[in-house]
């Protein structure tokens, strides 16, 4: 017999046993009917009289509030209809729930009266003026009710006192409000089950409720009387469904029957199920767990569903492996094929960006040579005013600020050429010490920790120096209440796994480490997916250019590394940059630069510049300088005007990119004319024409633009003293 078949025979005969006890509990109930009816009937009766008495409060209370107030007994006797129209208003009554109201003087004659609907309550007087005093002689503050063309009306009354008659001695008027008891009133007399309804009065017997035990409905009568005492109607209550509680008693109890039976259901299903089904399903998950057939083998023989199951477990296990193995390569192609994607659209973005930037970059040193060089010539000149000096000083620092935020652009655009060399970064984080103090400030702890047993990396020591001082700004800015700045280098050995989460272009080896800590406000998913953009900032307006981060991460890809950054909200943040570990010694710098004597100067030099303004000023510097000076607009009359001079050329300066000939074609012609020429190159930035991917061909000198003149002059009488080969220079 299948499990199927057992467990729908066990079911019906659950529910069989189950309809047998509901049979019996309906039988039993029925005879508690008749008397819970009676003592429900009774509740009700005492609940409808705590709603009438809560309903009627308002009434009460707007007839006692009026009947205790200065201002109305001096209305009523001086008969001031209009007061009384400003404060007994529609709105009065509509708060107060009420339709009339009545105002009296001691005399009964009315004063003011006032309807809800209109200008007039529905009847002109609630009782004959005559009987007032007989009427508030037994009570205080009379309730009675009055029929009315609309139905039957509550009234209640009040004497009015003045507020010092503390004992009512002396009434000064009478005030009266009513409230109709229409169909849509009466509603709110009701409850679950219950209709209200008034009839007049002889048209009801005097029974005060009426009960039919075999409908189950009953009828609670309440007599309404006049000013008089006589009944002018009654109040009809009628409740439907009298037996509402006992029935969700009942329902209770068939409720607990089920759950009873629901048990019992239960006890039968599980133990069935754990025999035909649950023992089954354990053999098939040990299989399953442990990779292992023997659990399910004798199942594998049985031909009930399981059976079926297990045989085809036996197929599963023989493809399952092939198939993890599958999924698992599949998934990894998808993220490295995600990560690639990441990489090349963050490219293309900084290509377009780069591109760009540079030749902006480019446009602005060259108009920043000028600037620069002929303010400082201004500021040199010893004939010049001291204000015309001191103009030229602050131009000179701005020209100097604007050429920090070209190489920035240059940098993170990777159109900077780089002058490489073999550094220790142990000894640069430690001797940019006092320098990162200073920028930081002293309310942040700054901890230098040099622990890579190999510090030394191949880059250019200026731009290191730029990405830590960057960084170190950055962190500063994340900590506007203070903090700690970490330092840290280690070496590390990445593999071709983490090479791939690092970054696509990261190859597996040997590499320093140098991570930048900070305790600052941290960084959420968002930003951190973008704080490497050009232009992008956290920071307020007028606070950031958005090039520290994007120029770190150009610097670093130039110079052949990896950058990451670990970052929560509320705990700081860590950027980590890898660069290639190197072998070879450090360099060493050059000693320092020897004052210049304009006495020496008598070389010739040829000066190749297309930026008029540009040449001007190389020209006249090199004239001030001493040197016999051949200036040319471009390659072609370079040429020109080196083949009609006949002496010695000792020295060109020729920018790069030129119109029609550039300047490392220009430079290979001199070359090959005058071997024994040096020559210097000079340009805004440069992509390969003189170097391999932004890395400067050592066989060349590098100065970049913007340059003063005194950089300049001391590039070019170094040149001019080299002994031995001729020498190729750079000026980028």
């Amino acid at each position: 017999m299948k499990v199927r078949t057992k467990i729908t025979l066990l079911l019906l005969a659950v529910i069989v046993a189950f309809l047998v006890g509901i049979v019996s509990l309906r039988t039993f109930e029925r005879s508690r009917f008749t008397r819970l009816s009676r003592e429900q009937f009774e509740a009700r009766n005492r609940s409808f009289d705590s709603v009438l008495r809560r309903n009627e409060e308002s009434l009460e209370v707007l007839a006692k509030y009026d009947g205790e107030w200065d201002a109305m007994v001096q209305a009523i006797e001086g008969s001031n209809t209009a007061w009384l129209a400003r404060t007994v208003t529609k709105e009065t009554l509509e708060a107060y729930v009420s339709d009339a109201a009545w105002i009296y003087r001691l005399d009964g004659q009315r004063v003011y009266s006032l309807g809800r609907d209109g200008p007039s309550p529905p009847v002109a007087d609630p009782a004959p003026p005559a009987h007032f005093a007989q009427m508030f002689a037994g009570d205080a503050f009379p309730d009675f009710f009055v029929t009315t063309p609309g139905g039957v009306m509550h009234v209640r009354a009040a004497a009015v006192y003045a507020s010092r008659d503390f004992r009512h001695e002396q009434p000064h008027g009478y005030i009266f409000v009513g409230r109709l008891w229409t169909p849509a009133r009466l509603k709110e007399l009701e409850w679950t089950g219950s209709s209200a309804s008034v009839e007049m009065a002889g048209h009801r017997p005097a029974a005060r409720v009426e009960l039919d035990e075999r409908t189950g409905s009953s009828v609670f009568l309440r007599e309404l009387k006049g000013w008089d005492g006589r009944p002018v109607a009654h109040l009809v209550v009628r409740n439907t469904s009298p037996l509402v509680k006992q029935l969700n008693q009942l329902n209770e109890l068939l409720l607990l029957l089920l759950f009873a039976f629901s048990l019992v259901l239960l006890l039968l299903v599980s133990t069935a199920v754990f025999r035909w089904v649950s023992q089954p399903l354990r053999h098939i998950m040990q299989s399953l767990s442990r990779n292992d057939l023997k659990p399910i083998e004798r199942m594998a023989e049985e031909k009930s569903e399981f059976g079926e199951l297990a045989r085809t477990i036996h197929k599963f296990f023989e493809q399952s492996e092939r198939l993890i193995r599958e999924m698992e390569e599949r998934r990894a192609t998808e993220e490295a094929l995600r990560k690639s994607e990441q990489e090349l659209r963050h490219s293309q973005k900084m290509e377009a960006i780069g591109r760009l930037a540079g030749g902006v970059a480019h446009d602005f040193n060259n108009l920043l040579t000028a600037i620069i060089g002929y303010a400082e010539l201004i500021s040199g000149h010893r004939a010049s005013d001291p204000q015309a000096r001191q103009n030229a000083e602050l131009i000179l620092k701005a020209g100097e600020q604007a050429a920090k935020l070209t190489k920035q652009l240059l940098a993170f655009s990777r159109k900077q050429m780089m002058q490489p060399k073999v550094i220790d970064l142990n000894h640069l984080i430690v001797d940019m010490e006092k320098l990162l103090r200073r920028v930081i400030g002293e309310r942040f702890e700054l901890i230098s920790k040099p622990l890579a047993h190999n510090g030394r990396v191949r880059a250019d020591p200026s731009q290191v120096e730029q990405v830590i001082l960057n960084l170190g700004v950055n962190a500063r800015d994340a900590m506007p209440t203070g903090g700690k700045l970490t330092i840290e280098t280690a070496n590390v050995r990445v593999d071709e796994a983490q090479a791939r989460e690092i970054g696509a272009t990261l190859v597996p080896g040997e590499y320093v480490q140098l991570a930048v800590t900070d305790t600052g406000m941290g960084m959420n998913e968002e930003t951190k997916s973008r704080i490497f953009e050009p232009f992008f900032t956290t920071k307020g307006p007028g606070k950031g250019t958005g090039l520290g981060l994007a120029t770190v991460y150009g610097i670093v890809r130039q110079s052949g590394g990896a950058i990451s950054v670990e970052s929560e909200i509320g705990k700081g943040s860590t950027f980590r940059i890898l660069l290639p570990r190197e072998t070879a010694p450090v360099d060493r710098g050059k000693a320092a630069d020897a004052p210049l004597d304009k006495s020496r100067n008598f070389e010739t030099v040829l000066v190749v510049e297309d930026e008029d303004i540009v040449r001007e000023l190389v020209c006249d510097v090199l004239s001030q300088q001493g040197y016999n000076v051949i200036c040319a607009a471009d390659g072609l009359e370079a040429l020109r005007l080196s083949n009609d001079y006949e002496d010695r050329i000792h020295l060109m300066i020729t920018d790069v990119i030129m119109p029609q000939m550039n300047g490392h074609e220009l430079a290979s012609k001199i070359a090959a004319e005058r071997p024994d020429t040096k020559i210097l190159y000079v340009s805004g930035y440069s992509d390969t024409d003189i170097g391999d991917h932004g890395v400067l061909d050592p066989r060349f000198e590098l100065l970049q633009k913007p340059f003063t003149p005194q950089r300049l002059a001391r590039k070019i009488r170094e040149l001019l003293q080299e002994d031995g080969v001729p020498t190729v220079a750079t000026m980028t």
